[in-house]
């Protein structure tokens, strides 16, 4: 499983994160185990075991560091240092005393449940998928059975040991080996369903800008529509133009026109809040699509766009002409029929001069 995801890591770093981190976790939990097997042929059960749990502590904080680097919530970059220092020297500690076993578990299956129950709280605040209640399951019943281990312990403290073969410590040993193997293929189908999405979403994007395509636009602006429709309220559309952008291609190069487009789609972007769509729909025309918003709101907002701030100092600045057009409730109004309208009054704020806005009735 380490194998698999260090090698999707060389070829996604830059876009998925958190999955070399994984891979190191992976290979972490089958060198625990291969590490107190082999110590234990040249030094103290203290010691291997001490030794054990430094790894099964180290493989926790890994999950947990892949997870919020994978959701962009990475975590202090000492902090892994940090914690196996801290309990390396703990383990040295609790070797070198009669009680320290006892105070060794305590202190183990504490730090266990205070990262996987941090690793669960962020999987529970991220957008629910299979693969993600898939980990948060499976993290959850290896908080149950770190619980259950440690109230048994304490019930029954000779059952307690890695080497007793009380029932309890067999379903843990088995509970904890199933989870190295699960949260690894938990992670994969976490890699694959952000594949996946980001695939999808390269297909309804502009390459260049960032906005929605025009099969993006008609898709999500018809189903906007709809929903507006079914509710009773008003959609506006906005159709920008960018005055005069032929010139500076002509004049400055296609580069600098590319970065003048990139440029106002940021700008654009800046400005528009959900649920509101931007798409580039051809050359330099772009249509804006906002749900729930009455004709003056949207040429409020029209407004802020043509006097938006300039998203980039050094590109040229490029004014907008617009056209607004709204639904009107009772008509069956269709997204191609709205931008049809607010293409009329684009045409009219050209006319009169450009860098205007003009709204078109029904």
């Amino acid at each position: 499983m380490g194998l698999i995801l260090g090698f999707i890591g060389r070829d996604r770093t830059a876009s998925i994160k958190g999955l070399n981190f994984w891979a190191a976790a992976t290979l972490v939990a089958g060198l625990g185990t291969l590490t107190r097997i082999l110590l234990r042929n040249f030094t103290s059960d203290a010691v291997a075991i001490g030794a054990q749990n430094v790894c099964l502590i180290l493989t926790a904080a890994l999950f947990l560091a892949g997870t919020c680097e994978f959701f962009d919530r990475p975590l202090p970059r000492r902090f892994l240092w940090s914690l196996v220092v801290v309990a390396a020297a703990a383990m040295v500690v609790f070797a070198s005393y009669e009680q320290g076993p006892i105070h060794r578990r305590i202190f183990a299956r504490s730090v266990l449940v205070a990262l996987y129950g941090y690793h669960a709280w962020v999987i529970h605040r991220q957008e629910k998928t299979f693969a993600r209640y898939l980990t948060l399951g499976s993290l959850l019943m290896l908080l149950l059975l770190i619980s259950a281990r440690a109230v048994v312990g304490y019930l029954v403290p000779e059952s307690d040991g890695v080497d007793s073969i009380e029932i309890m410590q067999v379903v843990y040993a088995v509970g904890f080996s199933s989870a190295d193997v699960l949260i690894p293929i938990c992670a994969i189908l976490m890699t694959h369903e952000n594949i996946r999405l980001m695939l999808e979403d390269m297909a309804l994007r502009d390459s260049l800008t960032g906005a929605l395509n025009r099969r993006a636009l008609f898709q999500l602006g018809d189903s906007a529509l709809a929903g507006c429709q079914r509710r009773g309220q008003t959609l506006s559309v906005l159709l920008l133009d960018l005055d005069h952008f032929k010139q500076i291609n002509d004049l400055q190069g296609h580069h600098v026109g590319d970065l003048v487009l990139k440029g106002f789609a940021d700008r654009v972007q800046g400005i528009l809040r959900r649920p509101a769509l931007l798409a580039r729909y051809g050359g330099d025309e772009f249509v804006v699509v906002l749900p729930g918003t009455t004709p003056e709101d949207a040429e409020q907002v029209a407004e802020r766009i043509r006097n938006g701030p300039v998203a980039r100092p050094e590109v040229p600045v490029c004014h907008v002409s617009i056209g607004v057009a709204s639904s009107v409730q009772g008509q069956h109004d269709t997204l191609a029929g709205l931008i049809q309208r607010a293409d009329k009054g684009l045409y009219r704020a050209k006319n009169a001069g450009r860098n205007r806005i003009e709204t078109v009735g029904a």
